[in-house]
């Protein structure tokens, strides 16, 4: 009887952030005869441990001091997004109309 075995595997990289790799294994009597990735991703310190599974949790606790936190936030700050505003197009001057009545009836200089 073939069985699912989910998997996962993490990979600390250098910066301290975590590569994590889900996926189910199929077991045949103890023997793999597939395999399936379900997803990547990498979490860097300080991101939310939220429904990640128990092995990354673990792992991230433990690597994740409040140094090495505040080290990878000072190595790589969050960009700040500065909106650019175009440039003002000259506006024409307004120019003043008289009403042609006005024109007409003026008295002759």
């Amino acid at each position: 009887m073939i069985v699912p075995v989910n998997i996962v595997a993490v990979q600390v990289n250098q910066n301290n952030s975590l590569f994590v790799t889900t996926g189910v294994d199929y077991d045949n009597s103890g023997s793999i005869v597939g395999s399936e990735i379900t997803s990547q991703y990498t979490l860097n310190p300080g991101d939310s441990l939220e429904g990640q599974p128990v092995e990354v949790v673990n792992i991230a606790n433990a690597l994740w001091t409040p140094a090495v936190v505040e080290a990878y936030k000072l190595a790589n700050p969050v960009p700040v997004v500065v909106e650019v505003v175009p440039p003002l197009i000259e506006q024409a001057v307004p120019v003043l109309v008289a009403p042609i009545e006005t024109v007409v009836d003026a008295p002759a200089a």
